[in-house]
C-alpha cells in the first residue's frame, strides 16, 4: 500500500508534468524564448535569468523525479501535513500561473519584450501585482521544497527566487524605459509579486 507522503509527491510529480507539458510545450516554448532574446535587443541580464530558472527548474525536476520513483533519498522526510501543504501550494502555484498567462493572452512570453501592439494590462492579477506569473511561480516552487525538502531543493529554489525578483526589478526597468504609460501603472500598482508587502 502506498503511504500517504508517497502519494502526495506522485500527485505533485503529475502536477509538475503536465505544467511543463502544457504550459511550457515540454521545455520548447522556453528554448525558443531564450533564443528570440539572445537575438533581440533586449536585457542581457533578462536572458541570462531565464537560463537560470531554466536549468535550475530542469534540476529539481529531475530531483523530485528520481525522489518519486524512489531512486533517490530525500535527507529528510516531510510530515503529512507539510507535504499536503506543499501539494497544495504546488497546485495553487501551477492554477495561477495558468490563470495569468491567460489573462496576459497574446502578449505573453517569458522574455522580457514590447511587441508593435503592446499594452498595459492591469485588470484581474495585474491590478493587485505587476508580476503574478512568478508570484505563482515561486508558490509553486516553494511548494517543491515543502514535498521534497532536502539541502538541493532548498538551494534550487532559492536561486529561482533570486532570480524572479532580480527579473522583476530588471523588466520594470525595461517596460518603464520602452513601454508608453508603464511608469503611471508603477504608480498604480506599487507591489511587484506579494500585495502589500513588496
Amino acid at each position: 500500500m502506498i503511504s500517504n507522503i508517497a502519494l502526495l509527491r506522485w500527485i505533485t510529480l503529475i502536477s509538475v508534468l503536465v505544467w511543463l507539458a502544457l504550459y511550457w510545450q515540454g521545455g520548447k516554448k522556453i528554448i525558443m524564448d531564450i533564443q528570440t532574446s539572445l537575438r533581440a535587443n533586449n536585457s542581457r541580464l533578462d536572458t541570462i535569468l531565464l537560463i537560470i530558472i531554466s536549468l535550475c527548474s530542469f534540476m529539481l525536476t529531475v530531483m523530485i523525479f528520481l525522489t518519486t520513483l524512489g531512486w533517490t533519498q530525500i535527507i529528510s522526510s516531510p510530515s503529512v501535513v507539510i507535504s499536503f501543504a506543499g501539494t497544495l501550494l504546488v497546485i495553487m502555484g501551477i492554477w495561477g500561473m495558468f490563470y495569468c498567462r491567460r489573462h496576459l493572452g497574446r502578449l505573453w512570453t517569458a522574455e522580457t519584450n514590447v511587441s508593435k501592439d503592446h499594452q498595459i494590462i492591469d485588470t484581474g492579477p495585474y491590478h493587485f501585482v505587476r508580476h503574478p506569473i512568478y508570484t505563482f511561480a515561486l508558490v509553486m516552487y516553494i511548494g517543491l521544497a515543502f514535498v521534497f525538502p532536502s539541502v538541493w531543493s532548498a538551494s534550487l529554489v532559492g536561486i529561482i527566487s533570486a532570480a524572479y525578483i532580480l527579473k522583476t526589478k530588471d523588466e520594470d526597468a525595461f517596460l518603464e524605459k520602452n513601454l508608453s504609460g508603464y511608469q503611471e501603472y508603477k504608480l498604480r500598482v506599487r507591489f511587484r509579486l506579494f500585495p502589500g508587502v513588496w
